[in-house]
Formats: C-alpha cells, sequence, structure tokens
C-alpha cells in the first residue's frame, strides 16, 4: 500500500511509487508560513494569571487583599475573605494574583506557603464529598504528592482524613480559594446545602486540631446573599472580610484591554477595535472576562482569514459568533415543548420591545402546537419552561398587572439577544413547519388582545 510523504521544503506530497500531487490540507496548515497578529496570546486568555499591575480598577479590593495575606509572611492566620460581585468583575483574577505574589515572597522567607483553587460550579457532582475530593486532588498536586483516594468507595470522612495529611506534611500556611460556592448544593432533600457544612469544616480544622498549618478560605461568588442558607453553628463559626466587586463601565474596559495590548504585535489592532470590544462587554453588565475573550476571538478570525490587522468587523463577526454558540449551548439541551415555549415567547419579545407577556406568549404557543398537531400543554407549565429557561441566564421574569384584561401575569424579558434565541431556534429540524411570518401575525393579535 503506498502512503502519503511529503519533502522537508513543503513541496508536493509524494508517494512510495514516486507519483506527486498536491499537498493535503493539513499538510498545508502544518508546513505552511505561519503569520499571526498575535505577540503573546496568553495575556488575552481570561483564564491567564496577570501580573497585579497588569489589573485595572481594583486598587482598593488589591489592597485589601494584600493587607489579608500579608499575615502570612508574619506567621500568621490570614482571616477569611469573602469577594462577591457579579461575573467577570475581576474576584478570581485579583486574589489569584495576589496570592502568587505572596507565594514569591513567602519563598524568599522559607515559608510553604501555596493556594488551592476549585471551581465547583464545573463539577459534574456539586456533593459534600466530590467536593471535598476535588480539594485533596488538587492539593495532593499543590503538594506534588500522589492523591490515592478514588471518587467512590471512601467515605467522606476518609477524604477529609487524606486531605488534612496533605495539607499539615507539606505547607506552612493554605488558602483554599472556593469560587462559584453557591453552586455546591448538594444532594437533593438536605437541610443544609453542601457549602454550608465544607465551610464549616474548614473554618474549624486548626481549632479542632486537624493540622497545625496556617488554613483560611477565600470564598469566591456572584451571590453574597448566600450566606443566608449557612446552618447557624456554620455562621457562627465563619466569620469571613467580605470584599465587594462592582461592574466595569466602558471606560475601565478601555483601560483594562489596553493593559493587555501588547498581546498582538504592533500595529496589528486597528483603531477603535478596543472601544467596540469594552462597549460590547459594558453591554454584558461590565463582563471584563467576556471582553477579554471577545478581544482574543476577533483575533484569531483575522488570523484564519490570512489578515494582519484585527478590525472593528472582526469584532462584530467574533460577538456574533459568541453570541449564536452560547444561546446554541444553552437551548440544545432544551426538551421539545421548553424550545416551544421559548420561541413563543421570543417571537413576542420581538414585536413588542424585548418584553413578552405571558397571556400573549400562551396563545402564541398554543397555535403553534395546533398547527403542527403537537399536544398543548397548561400556562401554568409554559410558565414553568420560561422560567426554567430564566435560570440558563436567557431572560428573566417579573410579576405584573395588565388591568382589567389580564390581570396579574408574568413578564418575560430577554437577557440575550432575541433574534439569535429564535436563529438558534429554527435551525431544529421540529420547526420546519412553522412559519415565522404566521406566528408573527398570531403574536401581534395576542398582543393587542392581552
Amino acid at each position: 500500500m503506498d502512503y502519503d510523504s511529503s519533502d522537508s521544503q513543503g513541496g508536493k506530497a509524494t508517494t512510495d511509487s514516486g507519483t506527486s500531487r498536491e499537498p493535503s490540507i493539513v499538510d498545508s496548515i502544518l508546513d505552511g508560513e505561519r503569520t499571526s497578529v498575535f505577540e503573546n496570546k496568553q495575556l488575552v486568555d481570561s483564564n491567564t494569571i496577570v501580573d497585579h499591575n497588569r489589573i485595572y480598577g481594583r486598587d482598593e479590593q488589591l489592597a485589601a487583599e494584600a493587607r489579608a495575606f500579608r499575615d502570612t509572611l508574619e506567621g500568621e492566620r490570614p482571616p477569611d475573605l469573602l469577594l462577591y460581585g457579579p461575573s467577570g468583575t475581576g474576584k478570581t483574577l485579583t486574589v489569584k494574583s495576589v496570592a502568587e505574589k505572596v507565594k514569591e515572597r513567602a519563598e524568599r522567607n522559607e515559608i510553604r506557603f501555596d493556594f488551592v483553587a476549585v471551581n465547583f460550579k464545573t463539577m459534574e457532582s456539586h456533593t459534600l464529598d466530590r467536593a471535598v475530593w476535588k480539594l485533596g486532588h488538587q492539593t495532593a498536586k499543590k503538594a506534588g504528592v500522589a492523591w490515592d483516594i478514588p471518587q467512590k468507595g471512601v467515605s467522606t470522612d476518609a477524604k477529609y482524613v487524606r486531605l488534612y495529611d496533605i495539607v499539615d506534611r507539606h505547607f506552612d500556611a493554605l488558602v483554599f480559594l472556593l469560587d462559584e460556592i453557591d453552586t455546591l448544593t448538594g444532594r437533593a432533600g438536605e437541610d443544609e446545602p453542601a457549602y454550608s457544612r465544607l465551610l464549616y469544616s474548614l473554618s474549624r480544622v486548626m481549632a479542632e486540631q486537624h493540622v497545625d498549618t496556617l488554613v483560611s478560605t477565600v470564598v469566591i461568588t456572584n451571590h453574597p446573599k448566600f450566606r443566608e442558607n449557612l446552618d447557624s453553628r456554620t455562621d457562627s463559626s465563619y466569620n469571613p472580610t467580605g470584599i465587594h466587586f462592582s461592574d466595569y463601565d466602558a471606560n475601565e474596559l478601555i483601560e483594562i484591554l489596553s493593559r493587555r495590548r501588547d498581546a498582538f504585535r504592533e500595529g496589528a489592532l486597528d483603531d477603535g477595535v478596543l472601544e467596540l470590544v469594552a462597549a460590547y462587554g459594558a453591554k454584558n453588565e461590565g463582563d471584563a472576562r467576556r471582553a477579554i475573550d471577545l478581544l482574543r476571538d476577533a483575533g484569531e478570525i483575522a488570523n484564519r482569514n490570512g489578515e494582519t490587522v484585527v478590525t472593528e468587523q472582526h469584532v462584530h463577526a467574533a460577538n456574533d459568533s459568541v453570541v449564536k454558540n452560547r444561546v446554541l449551548e444553552i437551548v440544545g439541551g432544551m426538551s421539545l415543548q421548553k424550545k416551544l415555549s421559548l420561541y413563543a415567547a421570543a417571537v413576542v419579545a420581538d414585536i413588542n420591545d424585548g418584553n413578552a407577556p405571558s397571556p400573549a406568549v400562551y396563545s402564541v404557543y398554543r397555535a403553534i402546537c395546533r398547527s403542527t398537531d403537537r399536544d398543548v400543554y397548561t400556562q401554568e407549565t409554559v410558565n414553568s419552561h420560561l422560567n426554567k429557561a430564566g435560570t440558563y441566564g436567557v431572560l428573566n421574569s417579573t410579576r405584573t398587572s395588565g388591568g382589567f384584561k389580564t390581570g396579574v401575569h408574568l413578564m418575560f424579558t430577554f437577557t440575550e439577544p432575541v433574534d439569535a434565541v429564535i436563529e438558534t431556534l429554527v435551525e431544529d429540524d421540529a420547526f420546519a413547519d412553522i412559519s415565522v411570518s404566521d406566528v408573527r401575525s398570531i403574536a401581534r393579535r395576542s398582543l393587542l388582545d392581552s
């Protein structure tokens, strides 16, 4: 059998028989000359922990974190911290940046300090047992030792014992960074959320003499009211110092992006690109993480097109792609009935300034189901489907009064672009027989009647 091979100069591919042919598309890409708009792409990776000097608009928070961690350098236990505020406002970035700086100082002072970061939202299971296993696994990795505890078949207490043994043997001071902790809800029916029990154990680890190591926690959450669900004994034992992070505005986002401009080659960013990316970021509730990712995606599109300058057109294309992918990820796993409910609400919102009153939504939903010979569920069920869609971040719902005709009802307001939601839904084969123009006509009549 003949196998393809290529010469070292990236010329035509040859076979064992000596014949030649044009190189494959893979060979062309791998062997071809590579041009890129990037100089250091890591700087526009939102997961990269940059030096604190690159962080803008968070001097107050950086100072509070530095003061807390300084206790470690003086042989004292740092206070527990609670970092709270919206997504993408620098909570994780600032604390990791400060912790890295403290680690450098600690090494010079021969103090075995480190931090272990776990994002609980990324775990498949949000139980206490899985959380303790994950903490142990990450801690063992930091210590450079084996985590020889299986996920199943070993009690949670045994996992705690192994975790504490590693902590006590390998660290003088250790900080657990507990990100998205409010997602650690535990099993259904449990009286106390799993994060409450975890915080109780970690806050008591020194007092109960499990370790001599100076152990503290940094809790990172978008929802500061998660403390309301803490068990009374946890609330008594866990007393963190709170540090608030507010949204970034467009001007702050411009400065944040400017401090990462050297991710790109000289002259590779066109005028107005950073400002446009910042404007999109400000629309997304001042989320710096999304803005940084959008800037990187725009650069990737320029690279794929073989262009050497990132333009506003690349930013628009990147944003359209991000929005569509985000919506597709959200609605892709929904059942057909949920998709029909969401579609009805999106069409109503699209012709009603972004607002979709539940009576009009239900009229449209019912008409769609009848025209396509599908089961019609109750309005209560449709409202429930849409409220569940709200938990994915697609829309919000508020209770309002429409007067004598409709009385008190729900008003749905989309947080994702309505046109992107509609475009994503109609790509499903189940919507092939549904006429968008007919549905829009039904929606207009329903709004007049409601």
